[in-house]
């Protein structure tokens, strides 16, 4: 069985459509797949229906990814099986919606003050969603030439020691945490060793994440070593959370592709583990 529990669409910032998403995602022989786009549940209700109808023989799981802060660092909660309709979370992703577009118009006046003007409408023909992140902003600076590639946006402009760096003002874990218990979901702590901390602190971040009641973690992930994911099964047992893996689809390239991770090793226990896969 195939599981990718971690993916994006043009509702935020992936490149896919939620119909070519699915599509591509039969045509990779993936069983279960989860569309989980940053801060939104947008492009459920399309993929739900093009599975319906052209009835493709895929179960999907309605999913987010939510954009938390922790120690001044930007964390994110992944929410498996939610309701997306669910009030709380309606109401949580609205003013997660309202923070970013603050973000994205304060990294825009940055840019300008480096002469590259009208950042913010560009980088919103980029975005096929309501979400405008830096990575549309740095497929702006790319197609425009101030940068050579994506990689070269964050370093230079947009990541945290970049010269039109915004932190993020989003959540706390503990809000997404309970916002995704109360739509009826299970949270997961998004690829955990990609937050360049030391052991130390990933720890205490599981720790935490763990108080504020979640369930279960990234075990396998894309572009990942075997000693990370060893390292990441030794934490789910550690901290007697559940497993999760995903690739974190977003783009068409070589290394990453939908349902491309290692499977979890069989010290785990898979979060899918007591799902209904009817």
């Amino acid at each position: 069985m195939i599981v990718d529990l971690h993916s994006h669409t043009t509702a935020s910032d992936g490149i896919l459509t939620p119909t070519e998403l699915v599509k591509r995602a039969v045509n990779n022989q993936i069983d279960i797949l989860a569309i989980t786009d940053h801060d939104t549940v947008k492009g459920l209700p399309e993929a739900q229906q093009v599975i319906k109808d052209e009835k493709l023989p895929l179960k999907l799981v309605c999913g987010v990814e939510i954009s938390t802060i922790w120690k001044n660092n930007e964390i994110h909660i992944v929410g498996l099986n939610i309701d997306i309709e669910n009030a709380e979370l309606v109401a949580l992703l609205l003013s997660q919606e309202q923070r970013r577009i603050k973000r994205a118009i304060a990294i825009s006046e940055k840019l300008a003050k480096l002469h590259i003007e009208d950042a913010y409408t560009q980088a919103q023909q980029f975005a096929k969603g309501d979400i405008v992140s830096r990575a549309h902003f740095a497929r702006f600076l790319v197609a425009n030439g101030w940068v050579k590639d994506v990689k070269q946006a964050f370093k230079k402009y947009l990541g945290k020691s970049g010269y039109a760096y915004v932190p993020t003002q989003c959540c706390s874990i503990s809000d997404a945490v309970n916002t995704i218990h109360a739509a009826g979901g299970q949270a997961v702590l998004a690829h955990p060793t990609r937050y360049d901390l030391t052991l130390t602190k990933l720890k205490l971040l599981i720790a935490d994440f763990k108080d504020c009641g979640g369930d279960a973690i990234e075990v396998s992930q894309s572009r990942q070593t075997q000693d990370d994911l060893q390292k990441l099964a030794k934490l789910a047992n550690q901290f007697e959370l559940l497993a999760s893996q995903g690739s974190d689809f977003h783009d068409l390239v070589n290394y990453l592709d939908l349902g491309k991770t290692t499977p979890l090793p069989g010290s785990v226990t898979p979060i899918w583990h007591n799902w209904s896969l009817d």
